[in-house]
Parts: structure tokens; sequence; C-alpha cells
């Protein structure tokens, strides 16, 4: 009887040109990335980096907008200012001012989501898919076992190809 693979060990074949770590699997990047290297050649940047430089982005805007005025990192700041323009968020339901708002979320005039609501939907939405991958592995290995111990060996060659096929997708950052 074979023992599974743990695929945190393997190595890939990407580097990422912002953090210079390497040998990466494409699980590190995103899918768009890897679609966007293959076809250019264009450097990557990993996930990790992506979002340092992103959280950098939100709060030098914030810091600007604070020193403009604008006040969108401000939470001491009165929300019934009247003189600001008001939009109402799709999530959470409260009304605030514009300037809790991005433009593209402003843009979406009655499905707009305030900054807070955004972050909390992506970070959500990264541990879902984080949580449905391990569960896939997780229900494959069971079958895996209940295959074993009934001894049958197609079926169990079944489920070892759809693990090796989510391996392979991880390592690589190819569907089969």
């Amino acid at each position: 009887m074979s023992i599974p693979v743990s695929t945190d060990k393997w190595a890939g074949n990407f580097d990422c040109s912002i953090c210079r770590r390497k040998r990466l699997v494409g699980a590190e990047f995103s899918k768009k990335a890897l679609e966007r290297h293959r076809k250019t050649g264009a450097a990557l940047k990993c996930k990790k980096c992506t979002s340092a430089l992103e959280e950098r982005e939100r709060l030098e805007a914030a810091a600007k907008s604070s020193r403009s005025g604008r006040g969108a990192a401000t939470e001491i700041r009165s929300d019934e200012d009247a003189s600001e323009e008001r939009a109402t968020c799709a999530a959470c339901e409260r009304s605030l001012p514009a300037s809790r708002f991005n433009r593209n979320q402003l843009s979406k005039k009655e499905r707009a989501r305030c900054r807070k609501c955004v972050e909390r939907s992506v970070e959500d939405e990264e541990r879902a898919r984080k949580s449905s991958r391990e569960e896939k592995l997780e229900e494959i290995k069971r079958k895996i076992g209940e295959a074993d111990a009934k001894g049958n060996a197609a079926e169990r060659l079944k489920y070892e190809s759809q693990l090796s096929a989510m391996e392979a997708e991880h390592v690589t950052g190819l569907k089969p």
C-alpha cells in the first residue's frame, strides 16, 4: 500500500520577481499571472507580494486622503458630515461618506460595497477556496481508504489518479 505524498515540500519551477523566492509551486501565484507568464514570459509576482503591495497602496491612499481632509481612513470623523456625498453599502447596508468607497465600487451604484466589506469579502473567498481544496483532498483520501478496504483496485486507481491530478494542479497551476 502506498502512502500519500505530501505536496508541501514539492518544488515548483516558478520564481517571484519581487521577493526573489525561488522554486515556488503554481499555487503561490494567481491564475492570471501564470497565464500571462506562459504566454509572454512576463515576470511573476507571488500572492504574498501582491497582497503586501495592495496593503501598502491602501495605507498610502488612506494617508493621502486624510492629509487632504477627505478622511477615508479616519474612523473618528463623524459620519454625519453633510457636506460630503454619501453612498449606501450593499453588504453592511450603512450609509457612509463616498470617501469610504473605491471609485470602482461607487460606479456600481446600488451594488457598491465599502472598502471594509470588500476586504472582508476577499478574505472570506480566499479562506473558502483553501478549505474547499482541503475538503476535496480529504474526501479523495477517504475514498482511497474505502477502496483499499474493499480490495477494489480499479476504484483505488481512479481515486489515486484524482489525487495526483489535484497535487499536480497545486504544483504547476494547470488544471488537468
